[in-house]
């Protein structure tokens, strides 16, 4: 580990000596623990569902349900903290990317791109338990077996849960060094993103120790590099094996790299095709266009709406365009300006980061800001919607703001706040919409008030009450705790039944169930927020005016600061 410090969250894992001790450092009992690990089924902590590949297979998802997904987000944090990615791995790192996968070969005379066979499945129950053994963890077997029965499902890392790319990493950090070593032998750049491997060279010939040359002209993997994989417990996969020479285009994750990294023209050029077909006939007539093509980008893949289609891939073009400095997104509002509600904005505005008591929170306010934003408001404001794992509530975003302010951060951010704790708001003399100043770029803000008179209040108050509680097509709704007898747990007409009555929440996230029926009806904060974001039924046209005093207070930070649009 060097001369790294740890925090003392990391410290404490790796102290760990029993179950117990797990269980308290997980935040949980040990009873609890026992049940996740022994009694739950496998049904039962994972969602399991299926994504088309380009190449018209099926990938696999397993997702972990809420409880198990929060332990193996604390897991996480210890994991990358203590054995932090190679330098030659750009996946699933913080601060890196395709791009930074791409970068590192452009321009070469020979670019080589070779893949991983089943990759996350090939990293099975027992390389994750000699991990947690191992250097630099050394955790006595049996809390290393629990850790891995948390990160593993059906023997196997499974794709989905958020451990898993952490974990991937870990396990190739030997393959990274042979493929360091192999690198600098042949004298080629190296880089790996998740089951990605890439090489290139402006050598005159292409190094024996990474492809070999058949008879038929045929370039297939170097015994070299297919014992380096295999020694580190992979495959290659052959039928992804590729050489391409400056005179062909040079694809490295989905980017040219022949000269500078961009977007491949048919990308763009199909962008274009997309939103001409928008603009012509529609969202139904031009969604049935394109449902049927069978082309690259879309072959094998269901588009529901052509609006979001349009919007994602707009939003990829924004970024691009600021990590690699083209105009892209500039020239799609200049050739489509009808369609400019649905494009990302070109404004540059005011960068900022904010963070919030949980990731619903984030989905409501990107949602919200979204919204009144395509109505020209507050259109100077850019932010950066990020949490770290650890935080949750007030408490973790409140230390983590502290932290931050510590260390002198090169961005503004802003911790958004509930105000439904009134010990919490009074510790800190807060109270609606007030902004406390952390550190030189750091601030606390408190959820300005709906509307006059409001008490204690959450994210979802900010909605109208009548838009928060429609009720899905399933039957499920978003309760609120005033709507129940703190003593019966009957709400005001009878309809409904809640478990904990005398818990006090302002938006309930224990069970309720219809008297009539016995079924469970209650739509998670979560669920809600997700499906506010995506504009799904019947949230698809939500008044999000209630979101404005607290943008503007957001707005007041930065005019309290001095900073120009």
């Amino acid at each position: 580990m060097g001369s790294r410090i740890l925090s003392d969250h990391s410290k404490s894992f790796l102290c760990i000596e029993s179950r117990e001790d797990l269980a308290v450092w997980l935040g949980t009992t040990d009873r609890k623990l026992r049940y996740l690990l022994y009694r739950l089924s496998p049904d039962d902590r994972y969602a399991t569902f299926y994504i088309k590949k380009r190449n018209g297979g099926d990938r696999k998802i397993e997702a972990p349900k809420t409880y198990l997904k929060r332990i193996q987000h604390r897991i996480n944090s210890a994991i990358t903290e203590i054995a932090p990615p190679t330098g030659i791995a750009k996946g699933f790192v913080k601060g890196r990317s395709i791009l930074d996968h791409a970068r590192l070969h452009r321009g070469k005379r020979w670019v080589v791109v070779a893949d991983l066979a089943d990759f996350f499945p090939s990293i099975n129950f027992g390389r994750v338990l000699g991990a947690f053994q191992s250097r630099p963890f050394q955790l006595p077997r049996d809390v290393a077996i629990c850790l891995t029965q948390l990160c593993c499902h059906n023997g196997a890392l499974p794709q989905g849960a958020p451990t898993s790319p952490a974990i991937s990493n870990l396990i190739c950090r030997s393959l990274d060094r042979k493929l360091v070593q192999l690198a600098k032998a042949s004298r080629v750049s190296v880089s790996r993103y998740c089951d990605d491997l890439c090489f290139s060279t402006n050598e005159q010939k292409l190094p024996s120790a990474i492809v070999s040359v058949l008879s038929s002209g045929e370039y297939v993997p170097a015994p070299g590099l297919e014992a380096a994989v295999r020694c580190s417990g992979f495959n290659l996969n052959l039928r992804k094996f590729k050489v391409r020479t400056s005179h062909q285009r040079q694809m490295v994750t989905g980017l040219v790299v022949n000269r500078n990294v961009a977007a491949p023209r048919f990308w763009k050029r199909q962008l274009r095709v997309i939103m001409h077909l928008y603009r012509k006939y529609g969202e139904e007539r031009g969604l049935e266009v394109v449902s049927g093509w069978n082309t690259k980008g879309l072959r094998n893949r269901t588009v529901k709406k052509l609006e979001n289609l349009i919007r994602g891939k707009a939003q990829y073009g924004k970024w691009l365009d600021r990590e690699c400095g083209t105009e892209y997104l500039s020239s799609l509002h200049r050739s489509y300006p009808q369609l400019v509600k649905i494009l990302p904005r070109l404004s540059h505005g005011i960068t900022f980061k904010i963070m919030s008591e949980g990731d619903s929170d984030l989905l409501h306010l990107r949602s919200a800001l979204e919204a009144v934003q395509s109505r020209g408001k507050f259109q100077e404001l850019v932010p950066r919607y990020e949490n770290y794992s650890e935080s949750q509530g007030d408490k973790d975003l409140w230390e983590t703001l502290r932290r931050l302010a510590n260390v002198n951060v090169y961005e503004y951010v802003i911790g958004i706040f509930d105000c439904d704790n009134d010990a919490f708001m009074k510790k800190h003399a807060a109270s609606p919409g007030t902004m406390i100043r952390l550190g030189a770029r750091v601030f606390a803000l408190f959820l300005a008030e709906p509307r006059a008179g409001a008490a204690s209040f959450c994210i979802e108050s900010l909605y109208d009450r009548s838009e928060a509680t429609r009720v899905t097509v399933d039957g499920r709704r978003l309760f609120f705790g005033d709507e129940f007898d703190p003593l019966t747990g009957l709400d005001h007409d009878g309809r409904y039944q809640r478990k904990f009555p005398k818990k006090r929440e302002i938006v309930v996230s224990d069970s309720v169930t219809r008297l009539h029926d016995g079924m469970s009806c209650l739509l998670s904060k979560m669920d809600f927020a997700k499906m506010v974001s995506v504009g799904a039924e019947p949230f698809s046209n939500m008044n999000f005016d209630g979101f404005l005093p607290t943008f503007s207070a957001i707005r007041s930070i930065f005019d309290f600061v001095g900073v120009k649009v």
